[in-house]
């Protein structure tokens, strides 16, 4: 609303003439006022004065307001929208990241989810009991934050769990996962309602192992995922020369899987790139670092996780991270030492002296 001369102003101005007496007295002449609206809703009222300058306002002045007032109306309204949608991905995520150990004999694990201070992130794991008392391990990455982070995670981790019933491989659990989410990339479906933001999956990465133990044969595949590690009962350390695909959804090569025989005590490391890399450090300086700490023999699952935290993440870190250690068990037949492309022997433990990160972690 544009009142060039406030002296002259009609409408509600008119009905409130005590307000109009005031204004005139502090030499208040003429007068713009914007409502702040956002999504249909009106938040609040600006207000522009002009009593210093003689000249009044005009529509130049008038479109200006308007340009700025609804420039303010998004930020406001973002400020205002931040902490419920935050508050839903948080409860969202923590719904489905897994609440305790699931029944199963296979493996023995121990796990870590650290937040981002960027907000809540699309970071996932999963430990999933199969037929034959076999296990599936599962780690994924949901590039990006917030609610559409979530959401997406959420949808994966449901989608794997599904598949995992009808007994795939490897290599087929994420062949279906890759079919599930190429449409999603095409906007076709599965849309975040009342978001800024599309359904596009595109950036997440995967890594699904199965663990047999009456064979001591963990079977791996991975999308666009970090490699994982193995320490063996001895405490040396390989990384698994797994090949890797792109990530769900972008097509490209048939997934290929590795099968490692495995001692029995080995432990099996799965991680997500937050715990490697971030922007002040590449990811190969990262596991040389994870490497190091992970050189140790005869180490419990969390003295583990955390000797590994506080090495690589001594203060909280920029990006989500999942960490996941399963130490195998056998059932039959005797251990055989690790078949898996070795990155060095180490003969030392690194020092677990050091304080732990128990307030920054979710067991």
């Amino acid at each position: 609303m544009l009142e060039p001369v406030l002296a002259e102003a009609g409408g509600w101005l008119a009905q409130d003439l005590a307000r109009l007496e005031r204004a005139l007295v502090a030499g208040i002449h003429s007068l713009i006022t914007v409502p702040l609206r956002a999504r249909e809703v009106t938040l609040g009222v600006v207000s522009f004065y002009r009593s210093e300058q003689p000249a009044p306002f005009e529509d130049d002045d008038l479109s200006l307001a308007q340009e700025l007032v609804g420039r303010a109306t998004i930020c406001i309204d973002n400020a205002r929208r931040y902490p419920r949608e935050h508050n839903t991905a948080l409860a969202l995520q923590r719904s489905l990241l897994p609440r305790g150990r699931p029944d199963q004999s296979a493996v023995e694990v121990a796990y870590r989810y650290l937040s981002a201070q960027a907000g809540v992130g699309g970071d996932w794991f999963d430990v999933i009991p199969l037929s034959g008392a076999r296990v599936a391990l599962v780690v994924g990455d949901v590039v990006g934050h917030g609610l559409h982070a979530a959401a997406t995670m959420g949808r994966l981790c449901t989608a794997v769990d599904n598949f995992c019933s009808l007994d795939l491989p490897p290599d087929g659990l994420l062949t279906h996962l890759d079919n599930l989410v190429a449409p999603l990339d095409r906007g076709e479906g599965w849309a975040v309602e009342n978001t800024h933001q599309d359904s596009s999956v595109i950036g997440a990465t995967c890594l699904y192992a199965v663990y047999d133990p009456a064979s001591q044969h963990c079977t791996l595949t991975r999308a666009g995922h970090p490699m994982p590690a193995i320490v063996g009962p001895d405490g040396d350390v390989d990384f698994v020369d797994l090949p890797s695909r792109s990530p769900p959804g972008l097509g490209g090569m048939p997934f290929e899987t590795v099968e490692l025989e495995l001692a029995e005590g080995s432990q099996l490391v799965l991680y997500t790139d937050g715990l490697v890399e971030d922007r002040h450090q590449d990811i190969d300086t990262g596991l040389d670092q994870l490497h190091t700490v992970l050189a140790c023999a005869g180490r419990a699952l969390e003295v583990t996780c955390e000797a590994v935290l506080d090495a690589l993440l001594p203060t909280r870190p920029s990006d989500d991270v999942v960490l996941l250690v399963a130490q195998l068990t056998a059932r039959w037949g005797p251990a055989t030492p690790p078949t898996a492309r070795s990155s060095g022997p180490n003969s030392h433990c690194p020092d677990d002296s050091r304080p732990t990160l128990a307030s920054m972690t979710q067991p």
